[in-house]
C-alpha cells in the first residue's frame, strides 16, 4: 500500500474545520442571526436551546426560506428557519469521509464533533480548497512564469486565496484532459482590459485595435502554460487522482498522465463567470499574481472528474 497516500486520506477534519463555533438561542430573530452572521464574518450558526444543540441555520437557508416566504426578520425566530436534525462527523473522521458525508445529504456545513461537544464548522470549500498539493501549485507557477516571460510580462505568484471572484474582464479557460484516467483540468487566466492592454503595447509598440486583439494575448498565454504545465504535472497522479476521484486507491494511481490541451476559449465582460468554479464537487484554488505591489492577473485552478460526454 503506498503510505503517503493513506496518510493523506485520513488526515482528521480537526485540521481543517474553523473553531470556536458561533451558537444562537432559537428564539433569537433573523435579524439577530444576520447580525451573528456578519460581525463574525461567517455563514452559519448553530441553534440552540437551554444550551442544548437542537439545529443549524446557514445563510443560504435565510435566503431560500426568510426571504422567499417574505418573513419579518424583525419577529420572526431563528427556529423557523433551522435544519433538524443536526448531521455531524466525530473530529477523527478523515477529509474524506466528510467530503463524500457532505456530498451524499446535500450540505455545505458540518459541525465537527468531540466529546459530545460541537468544536468546530467545516464546509463543504475547506473541503474541497486546502487540499491541493503544494507540488502541483508549484508546478502551475513555474509553468506560468515561464509562459509570460515570452510576452515580456513581470509578475511574482501570491499565495492562493479562497475568492472565486474574476475580477479581471478577460478570462482564457483552457483543459487539460486524460481520458484514460477521466481526468479534467481547468486553467483559467483572468486579466483586467487595463492590464492586458499593457502586454500588447508591450509587445508591439502600440495599442489594441480593439477587444480580439487583446484577448488573442491573454489566450495564448494560456495555451503556452498548458503546453508547459502538462509535462510538469504528468508524474503526479495520486496527488491528482486524490483531487478528482475520491473513491480511488492507491492501486489506481500506476503510470504518467497524458494530458491533451483543449481549445482555448474566451469569456469577457465586466463581473462574468466561468462554467465549472461553482461546482462543489471539484477541488480549486486560485492563485493571484502581482508586480510590485500591483495585482496583474489571477491564476485559477480546477480539477474534476471528467464527465460524461
Amino acid at each position: 500500500m503506498n503510505t503517503a497516500l493513506k496518510e493523506i486520506n485520513v488526515e482528521n477534519i480537526g485540521n481543517y474545520m474553523t473553531s470556536p463555533v458561533i451558537t444562537i438561542s432559537q428564539d433569537s430573530t433573523l435579524r439577530d442571526f444576520l447580525k451573528l452572521l456578519n460581525e463574525n464574518k461567517i455563514s452559519s450558526l448553530i441553534v440552540t436551546e437551554n444550551d442544548r444543540y437542537v439545529g443549524i441555520a446557514t445563510k443560504r437557508d435565510f435566503i431560500r426560506k426568510a426571504i422567499n416566504q417574505r418573513m419579518d426578520p424583525e419577529t420572526t425566530e431563528v427556529s423557523k428557519i433551522m435544519n433538524v436534525p443536526i448531521l455531524s462527523l466525530e473530529h477523527s473522521s478523515s477529509i474524506e469521509d466528510a467530503r463524500n458525508f457532505m456530498m451524499k445529504n446535500k450540505i455545505r456545513h458540518l459541525p465537527v464533533m468531540e466529546e459530545n461537544r460541537i468544536v468546530g464548522m467545516l464546509s463543504i470549500k475547506d473541503t474541497m480548497r486546502k487540499s491541493v498539493d503544494q507540488k502541483l501549485i508549484d508546478a502551475f507557477t513555474k509553468s506560468t512564469g515561464e509562459a509570460i516571460q515570452n510576452f515580456m510580462l513581470s509578475a511574482s505568484p501570491l499565495a492562493p486565496i479562497e475568492s472565486e471572484d474574476l475580477p479581471g474582464e478577460i478570462s482564457a479557460v483552457i483543459k487539460l484532459t486524460d481520458e484514460a484516467k477521466n481526468v479534467e483540468i481547468m486553467i483559467i487566466l483572468n486579466f483586467s482590459e487595463e492590464v492586458a492592454q499593457k502586454v500588447y503595447q508591450g509587445l508591439f509598440g502600440d495599442d489594441a485595435t480593439g477587444m480580439k486583439d487583446i484577448c488573442n494575448i491573454v489566450t495564448e498565454i494560456s495555451n503556452i502554460i498548458a503546453g508547459n504545465v502538462k509535462v510538469e504535472i504528468s508524474h503526479y497522479v495520486q496527488e491528482i487522482l486524490r483531487l478528482t476521484h475520491s473513491e480511488k486507491t492507491s492501486s489506481d494511481a500506476k503510470g504518467i498522465f497524458h494530458f491533451d490541451v483543449g481549445l482555448p476559449t474566451t469569456v469577457i465582460g465586466s463581473g462574468h463567470s466561468v462554467s465549472g468554479v461553482e461546482k462543489l464537487s471539484t477541488a480549486k484554488t486560485f492563485i493571484p499574481y502581482e508586480n510590485a505591489g500591483t495585482p496583474m492577473f489571477l491564476l485559477g485552478l480546477i480539477f474534476q472528474k471528467k464527465e460524461e460526454s
